[in-house]
């Protein structure tokens, strides 16, 4: 009888020891899935980033050059309207 009990727990120990080893496994092909994932995740949201302050640029530079450059040009117009006005 001591006999049975021996490798009937020989064998769960071994049954035990596959499925861990499944397990583990299973666990590091989800981590690698995972670890692909976040790499693309983080590769878009660098670009997000890029894209939204290419836009702010986009917008903020012809707001500044057209505050540096207009005035004079439009001091020019004004005055030759005042002319015709007058």
């Amino acid at each position: 009888m001591p006999e049975e009990i021996k490798e009937k727990s020989e064998y769960s120990e071994s049954t035990e020891l596959r499925e861990l080893s499944e397990l583990l496994r299973n666990n590091l092909d989800r981590s690698d899935e995972i670890l692909k994932i976040s790499r693309d995740l983080k590769k878009y949201l660098r670009l997000q980033n890029i894209w939204s302050i290419t836009r702010i640029l986009i917008i903020v530079i012809p707001l500044v050059l057209g505050f540096i450059y207009l005035p004079p040009l439009l001091k020019d117009v004004f005055q030759s309207y005042k002319s015709l006005l007058q």
